[in-house]
């Protein structure tokens, strides 16, 4: 009786060392970004793949980042932001924008806005202020829009400029990382 129980635990140690090894070897995919801080200090950094599924017209990713660092954490943490980019077009910059969210989508909790709310100084600009005002104008935008951005305190033509004024920390730090998510997407959809 005791050599059954004996090799019941070692089996159940067995089978647990074996899941935290293979958890341990789980690796996130990360994608380089450049992070902007007040009056447009870069900071090279790592947005991190939470979730990658592809299918037949376009792939939907989960991508948390650092987003503005200029207040404190109770302020400001981690974004994570829901896109669908389109996997369908001829070529790569042509490749859009199908979906985005900070939020839910379809009764699911899928992001999350980890910017200021309201953004500093501008009492107005809610989460759901910037979503209608300038996330939900990024859809359709391409690859090649995001190519052609010049970096910290640039607006995509998409985007109202006077409607986000005031907001250019969160408005590049959401760019640089689409620009990212779509050279990953690039690379691995259209090689």
């Amino acid at each position: 009786m005791r050599g059954k129980r004996l090799l019941s635990l070692l089996c159940m140690l067995c089978l647990l060392l074996a899941c935290t090894a293979v958890e341990a070897h789980a690796e996130l995919k990360t994608i380089p970004y450049t992070q902007y801080a007040s009056g447009g200090t870069a900071t090279d950094l790592e947005a991190v793949i939470l979730f990658e599924n592809k299918n037949s017209t376009f792939t939907r990713y989960q991508v948390a980042y650092t987003s503005c660092t200029c207040r404190g954490a109770e302020s400001n943490y981690r974004s994570v932001m829901y896109i669908e980019l389109l996997n369908t077009k001829d070529t790569a910059d042509e490749a859009a924008i199908r979906s985005i969210c900070f939020g839910e989508k379809d009764g699911f909790t899928v992001g999350m806005w980890g910017d200021s709310d309201p953004v500093f100084m501008r009492p107005d600009y809610t989460k759901e202020y910037m979503d209608a005002n300038f996330v939900q104008k990024l859809v359709g935008t391409t690859k090649a829009q995001y190519d052609a951005w010049e970096g910290y305190g640039d607006i995509l033509e998409a985007v109202d400029a006077d409607a986000v004024t005031g907001a250019t920390v969160s408005v590049s730090n959401v760019t640089s990382v689409i620009r990212s998510l779509f050279q990953y997407h690039a690379d691995k959809y259209y090689s």
